[in-house]
């Protein structure tokens, strides 16, 4: 649903424990005559590979030297920060959108979203303990370490949890399927999302504890269910009916729409015939300001079930600028296009499937 979009962002935001072990920069000067650590002259001495994972970076400044230790921590776990940190954020959603769910239980997930979650941004890892050092040449090291014993117990105990919600989300797909068209979709594509997330997990904890890799969940992989949801999802036709004063810009809404159901797995219908229709009113109104002309716009949608009840409703509004009028009307489109294939309108969309468990 919502496409997420992260950067690389400093190891010392990123760090779930910030270690208290660091040795003392003296606000960044030169250590002098400070002895060098271990971590830098013989790091498998310092933290035995038999008990962490543990790497060394360096770099001509602080936050360089940071950069590339947290960099090499991904690369121990085969992957990268944006797509653990992207792994991350998903899974926050998730808890966020299904808390309350008397079937889908998040002790665990709600701990670790709280510890991954900041206010200005998602960590990549949890468990993390770092050190940094500058040498009397000027040249900076950091250290980014995870204990294996205490670390891999935290992720095994996610694992654990996600894979009993995955079973209760599975089992209620098979009962609800063939009876509630969108009902058993919803239990499906959060069952796929949740072990979609589950997957990276388990791939840390068998990098922290390579006995793990005996002790795989039994759902069978995000693969095969999100197999499942599309041919579910396939299923379904969603008619899409967009009305708009500019005839071009119906289509591009109604292209939008488009390409956010049928990513979903959803076969979509133009003329407004389907299973479930959708209908979209859009308006624009370009208002006179002093230095620049200003354009709002308008979304009001409603998907229906065939006998007209209304499934899910949504509003919304923004309003872009321009000095010109006509390209204050196309960024106020182009915003529209945004709500719905990834911002506030599939988000609302996602939080609707999200209430449609039990």
């Amino acid at each position: 649903m919502k496409k997420m979009v992260f950067c690389v962002i400093p190891l010392m935001i990123l760090m779930g424990c910030i270690s208290s072990g660091k040795a003392n920069t003296n606000q960044g000067q030169s250590q002098g005559a400070q002895s060098t650590p271990d971590w830098v002259q013989n790091p498998e001495q310092a933290y035995p590979s038999t008990d962490w994972v543990a790497v060394t970076g360096q770099g001509a400044g602080q936050k360089e030297a940071e950069d590339a230790a947290m960099n090499a921590l991904a690369r121990a776990f085969k992957t990268d920060i944006a797509s653990l940190t992207e792994a991350n954020q998903r899974f926050f959603q998730i808890v966020n959108d299904v808390a309350g769910k008397k079937s889908v239980n998040f002790n665990e997930g709600r701990d670790f979203s709280s510890q991954v979650k900041t206010a200005s941004s998602v960590k990549a890892l949890i468990g993390v303990e770092t050190g940094i050092f500058q040498s009397a040449e000027g040249t900076w090291y950091a250290n980014a370490r995870m204990n294996r014993r205490e670390c891999a117990a935290r992720y095994a105990g996610m694992v654990r949890e996600n894979e009993a919600v995955i079973k209760t989300l599975l089992g209620r797909a098979a009962t609800l399927e063939g009876r509630s068209g969108f009902e058993a979709y919803a239990a499906l594509y959060y069952a796929a999302s949740v072990a979609q997330v589950t997957d990276n997990f388990q791939n840390i904890l068998e990098v922290l504890d390579p006995s793990s890799v005996n002790r795989r969940p039994g759902y069978g992989g995000a693969a095969a269910i999100k197999t499942r949801m599309l041919t579910m999802s396939g299923r379904i036709t969603l008619g899409l009916s967009v009305e708009t004063e500019d005839r071009q810009e119906a289509v591009t809404i109604r292209r939008a729409l488009g390409a956010l159901f049928t990513g979903m797995g959803f076969k979509v219908n133009e003329q407004g015939m389907g299973d479930y229709i959708l209908n979209a009113r859009v308006m624009f109104e370009v208002v006179d300001t002093t230095q620049v002309r200003t354009c709002r716009w308008f979304l009001d949608a409603a998907l229906k079930a065939r006998d007209g009840r209304v499934l899910f409703s949504y509003t919304g509004q923004d309003r872009a600028a321009h000095f010109l009028d006509q390209e204050a009307r196309r960024l106020a489109l182009r915003d529209v296009e945004s709500s719905v294939k990834e911002g506030d309108f599939a988000g609302n969309f996602d939080a609707w499937l999200g209430s449609l468990l039990e």
